[in-house]
């Protein structure tokens, strides 16, 4: 397998860039959706709220985000979906594999293809209501860059949640 190399971009609250790096570390090391090999924050590419370079790398984080989605959501026309009732018949494979990420962007589930994610909401989004509070105190919110790797390429650990009988002998 092809070892796995992904960027996210994080929004995280706190008073100072180290605090909003811990918290970021911190998440990647307790979550069971993913687990990569390295991550590295990059500081360079990380940005408090009130950096010129703030809003334009959330919008295009979003933006990334909003295009994955339409993505899959043609993946699942193409494979016949046309209303909600059409997911009580979809087989077993690649079509329900699709909506399954589909719900994960939705559900606020962080997964290896998040482009950002809003740690602070739990959300690949940016609810009106945090922008406002972005906006009146942007010192206090950082886009947290993180490069991740796996070298076995396997960092979606879905399985994991799944206890699979075993023969015994």
């Amino acid at each position: 397998m092809q070892p796995l190399h992904v960027k996210h971009l994080l929004l995280a609250d706190g008073p100072d860039f180290d605090t909003c790096r811990q918290r970021v570390e911190h998440f990647f090391a307790r979550t069971i959706l993913v687990k990569y090999d390295t991550v590295r924050v990059v500081a360079a590419d990380s940005h408090a709220g009130d950096d010129p370079r703030f809003w334009p790398a959330l919008e295009q984080g979003v933006a990334a985000n909003r295009a994955f989605l339409a993505e899959l959501l043609s993946d699942l026309a193409e494979a016949g979906v046309r209303s909600a009732s059409d997911l009580a018949t979809l087989p077993q494979g690649y079509a329900s594999k699709t909506l399954h990420t589909i719900a994960h962007l939705l559900d606020g589930f962080i997964g290896i293809d998040s482009r950002f994610y809003n740690l602070s909401a739990d959300s690949h989004w940016l609810p009106d209501r945090q922008r406002q509070q972005i906006e009146a105190d942007p010192a206090h919110h950082w886009l947290i860059s993180v490069e991740a790797s796996s070298a076995a390429g396997d960092a979606d650990r879905v399985f994991t949640l799944r206890t699979i009988p075993t023969a015994r002998g």
